[in-house]
């Protein structure tokens, strides 16, 4: 459906593994994102989400249907469930899907990004993919109910290598992540 109903496409979609587990790091500028990135990797991936998605009627019926790779998160503590339950997908060869930002920027800025996903790709040791989305907060803004047909589009950064486990570390690659979708984000040079 959400292919129909946007002028959808990926760039560097091919940066993507083929096999293995990586997390998946994307901006997060509306409520379609998590429905566009999905579309956009060549499996399906499991994702964490703040649980209070799985109370809500409708998204808490998506999210149990989804499966195991819906994997909700306590967003006011460290949930260490949600970690046990991110590592498990990881190592069984999954993406995981996180928006490190922590939730929806209201201005479209890219926010600072929480280390849990590097965290996590360490102690995985897979590799960061950065994604950067374009499209989604004009197709659906903050405040909207239905979605507009609007272009989307989903920019495949480079992956980088699992980052070590100290904390620098972890700063150094979650900024690295960072900023390539800064620059995925940036319009193309004029000629």
């Amino acid at each position: 459906m959400a292919r129909g109903l946007f002028h959808f496409t990926v760039t560097g979609g091919e940066r993507l593994p083929e096999t293995g587990g990586a997390v998946v790091v994307a901006n997060h500028v509306s409520w379609l994102d998590p429905i566009i990135v999905p579309l956009a990797l060549p499996r399906k991936p499991a994702f964490l989400a703040m649980e209070e998605l799985w109370r809500m009627p409708v998204i808490g019926l998506v999210m149990r249907i989804y499966g195991p790779l819906a994997i909700p998160l306590n967003r006011g503590a460290v949930d260490a469930t949600a970690l046990k339950r991110s590592l498990r997908a990881l190592e069984g060869g999954a993406l995981l899907i996180i928006f490190p930002e922590g939730g929806i920027t209201p201005n479209g800025r890219l926010r600072p990004f929480h280390r849990g996903a590097a965290m996590l790709a360490a102690r995985a040791r897979v590799p960061l993919v950065p994604v950067a989305i374009q499209g989604t907060a004009d197709a659906l803004p903050l405040g909207r109910i239905l979605p507009r047909r609007r272009p989307v589009t989903v920019h495949v950064g480079t992956p980088i290598a699992p980052p070590g486990q100290g904390r620098q570390d972890l700063e150094l690659a979650s900024e690295a992540a960072a900023a390539q979708i800064q620059e995925l984000l940036r319009p193309p040079a004029g000629p």
